[in-house]
């Protein structure tokens, strides 16, 4: 498999910093650039596509917090009586 370090460095960092946004920004990319019939950078995008999609399913797993219940509400303290106090 040949590796571009250009993909695979792009792809990685529109990850990092927009997570799932980076496959949905790179498919408009994509199509952008087909509908303007620049091939080359068209298939750089499709590459960079796929890359995304790539790492964030191997990332997916390992950042995916353990399922655990939902923290429980501490115990509501009993409620003042509605009798005022004798002084």
């Amino acid at each position: 498999m040949k590796i571009d370090h250009d993909v695979l460095l792009f792809a990685t960092r529109l990850v990092e910093e927009l997570g799932e946004s980076a496959i949905r920004i790179s498919r408009v990319r994509l199509v952008e650039l087909t509908a303007a019939n620049n091939l080359r950078a068209a298939a750089f995008w499709r590459d960079v596509m796929h890359t995304s999609e790539r790492l964030l399913a191997e990332r997916s797993p390992a950042v995916a917090p353990p399922h655990t219940s939902p923290p429980m509400a501490p115990p509501l303290a009993p409620a003042m009586s509605a009798q005022p106090a004798t002084l």
